[in-house]
């Protein structure tokens, strides 16, 4: 009778306990795991009715992660851009210095002297208009893969056609010589020093410059193109002009300063100048402004961001304080289910009288 009441009493009682038992060892379980992860459960289906909400915002915090990279770069890229185009507006102010010298020193010297540093500073133009950030060209715009300059522009075709130009003054009149350089500049047929998809207008190659995406059917243009236009220079594009000049200055020691014609072409290439520093200052502006509206966007996409990651965390992250509240209370449960258990073990008629 004794061995049938114990056993009906660990046999019944105890399978419930055991069942309880186990569903808190479980639980507690649980509880450690999102005590170490810190979120509530390991795979969104575990979330139950909040998984629905947590499967829309982790795609949205993905989106503007990948927005924020793309204007992270741009910033790079501009930056790098301001830093050549600077260089290159020094390469103006020298030649502005440059002329001012020839127009009123007029001797053998110092017009060698421009020639030589003029030639210099072409090489140096070309390769800061082929300036690199990363594997992209910052000055080719949509085609950054393919180098702006061709050719080492001291060498190129142009500055042939225009150093044979230049050495027809004295027989040729200086506004002729300035026509026809201006011209060859202009000109954006093949033998150009610039890539074919930069040998366009002014106004078309600034219709190349890169466009990035920041934002939901949200793009912005960033950069700048070699040829593009500015201000009303006269082949409309800065750094056209500036190389121009340039190549003119360079092929001066073929021409005779004794002419009337040799002060009329400086002072028409110091009145170039004077707008190509102003163009060159225009496009350095536009850099600014691109980097100052990117650096709104930027500040835009971290709120919206930290506003996604909040909402995301309310719904998936756990209450360590809580979760340790409880993990304490499912210890004392199963402590004091495992004693009843060792207990009832031990049960006889006795212990029901």
């Amino acid at each position: 009778m004794t061995g049938t009441i114990s056993s009906f009493g660990f046999g019944g009682i105890s399978s419930q306990l055991l069942l309880g038992v186990q569903n808190l060892s479980q639980a507690k379980d649980a509880l450690q795991l999102q005590a170490s992860t810190g979120v509530l459960a390991s795979s969104y289906a575990d979330l139950g009715s909040s998984r629905t909400q947590a499967l829309a915002l982790q795609p949205a915090i993905t989106q503007v992660s990948a927005w924020t990279s793309n204007v992270t770069n741009a910033q790079t890229t501009l930056t790098t851009t301001q830093s050549a185009l600077s260089q290159i507006s020094t390469i103006a102010q020298d030649l502005t210095s440059s002329l001012s010298t020839l127009g009123s020193t007029l001797s053998y010297s110092t017009v060698t002297t421009a020639a030589s540093a003029a030639q210099s500073a072409l090489t140096s133009l070309g390769n800061l208009l082929n300036t690199r950030q990363g594997d992209s060209y910052v000055f080719a715009g949509q085609q950054n893969t393919t180098a702006p300059v061709s050719t080492d522009l001291g060498t190129s075709d142009l500055a042939t056609q225009i150093a044979k130009t230049v050495s027809q003054l004295g027989s040729t009149n200086a506004a002729d010589v300035l026509s026809t350089t201006e011209n060859l500049a202009s000109n954006t047929a093949a033998g150009q020093p610039f890539s074919a998809t930069l040998s366009t207008s002014p106004d078309q190659a600034q219709q190349q410059n890169t466009r990035i995406v920041v934002g939901q059917s949200e793009t912005v243009s960033v950069g700048m193109v070699a040829t593009q236009g500015a201000t009303s220079t006269s082949t409309t594009s800065p750094i056209r002009d500036l190389m121009r000049n340039l190549m003119v200055v360079a092929s001066l020691g073929s021409s005779s300063t004794s002419t009337t014609d040799y002060a009329s072409l400086i002072s028409g290439l110091q009145s170039s100048m004077s707008t190509v520093t102003s163009g060159l200052g225009t496009m350095s502006g536009l850099l600014g402004v691109q980097q100052n509206s990117l650096t709104n966007q930027t500040a835009m996409l971290t709120q919206m961001s930290s506003a996604l990651t909040t909402q995301l965390g309310q719904v998936k992250d756990a209450d360590l304080a809580q979760v340790s509240t409880q993990v304490t209370d499912t210890n004392n449960q199963l402590q004091a289910s495992y004693s009843l258990i060792a207990d009832m073990k031990g049960m006889t008629l006795a212990s029901y009288l």
